[in-house]
């Protein structure tokens, strides 16, 4: 027999329906947020090293302890249901304060720890986050750090991100953001390609090299190029060779010497130091949508800020 029945949104949080005359437990309904996020007991069961069925058992706990289903269930997927969505949607400010209280008060008296969960970019992951986390786990060996990395805008309030390292211009929203530093783009190439094609001596001379491309919206091919902000941009169109939607593959076909590449600072400052690249045009800055854009550090802004957030922003902002 179904244990959906109708229900209104104040019911949803009255103790006859929470509680069935106990106290729900705390991590059953951190195991339900987990689930509605993840979309799967399996994913959920990985996370926390249990069975998926022991997931699956602790949420039909749920729904008979709360007298409503919480999940349509199908072969492919979990969906909330209306009942369940309610239900999540209320009791989230409460595990938000709960969090927070326990935040507040963990901080009083130990170090900073607790799980760290940050998302950015595949490449800016890769070639500028990851090699500062040895350095930062020394100082911080009791915060455990989960990095998500991707290169869709994902809802970090949705998603349980606690911090997030956008890049771009100026971030909107309903966030605390903070610029981290800026980002400025060259057009680079390598030895053996420049040996072979020779060494453009201006940005105009591009239009005769072989480009790589970022194959994303509002990127095309069109490369503009200036020596100072208050200087008129000049527009190359290089031949079209490679474009691919990921900046470390265009870093590797430019290395492996395919083309000249547009790529930012932040990926290529180890390749220009080692002489992997060449700086075609040193003092030029270029761009192929805008020209100013920054790394901005973003995250949901809460009453309190709890220590291990607080730690790694000023860790990062000290190793710009």
């Amino acid at each position: 027999m179904s244990l959906l029945r109708e229900i209104s949104p104040d019911d949803i949080l009255s103790c006859k329906i929470c509680t069935n005359d106990d106290v729900m437990d705390l991590s059953l309904l951190q195991t339900f947020a987990e689930v509605a996020r993840r979309g799967s007991f399996a994913a959920v069961a990985r996370e926390d090293g249990v069975d998926p069925s022991s997931v699956s058992r602790r949420i039909a706990a749920m729904e008979q302890a709360l007298g409503f289903i919480l999940f349509e269930r199908t072969t492919r997927r979990l969906s909330l249901t209306e009942p369940g969505r309610i239900y999540l949607d209320r009791i989230n400010d409460i595990m938000d304060a709960l969090t927070e209280a326990a935040d507040t008060a963990r901080d009083q008296v130990s170090e900073p720890s607790g799980l760290l969960r940050i998302t950015t970019s595949v490449a800016f992951g890769e070639r500028w986050l990851t090699p500062r986390l040895v350095g930062f786990r020394a100082l911080y060996p009791a915060i455990q750090l989960e990095m998500i990395l991707t290169d869709a805008q994902i809802d970090i309030a949705a998603e349980g991100i606690d911090l997030a390292l956008r890049l771009g211009p100026e971030v909107q929203g309903t966030f605390v953001a903070a610029k981290l530093f800026d980002v400025k783009y060259r057009a680079v190439a390598s030895r053996n390609y420049l040996e072979r094609n020779g060494h453009p001596q201006a940005p105009e001379d591009l239009s005769t090299h072989d480009g790589l491309f970022f194959s994303l919206p509002s990127y095309g091919t069109r490369w503009r190029f200036r020596s100072s902000p208050d200087v008129s941009p000049k527009e190359v169109f290089p031949k079209p060779a490679l474009s691919t939607a990921n900046a470390l593959a265009l870093r590797r076909a430019a290395i492996e010497g395919l083309g000249v590449a547009l790529l930012a600072d932040w990926t290529i400052d180890k390749d220009l130091a080692s002489g992997r690249l060449i700086d075609l045009f040193p003092g030029v800055e270029g761009s192929a949508i805008g020209f100013d854009t920054s790394v901005w550090t973003v995250y949901s802004s809460r009453a309190y800020v709890p220590a291990r957030l607080r730690v790694f922003l000023e860790y990062i902002r000290n190793s710009v």
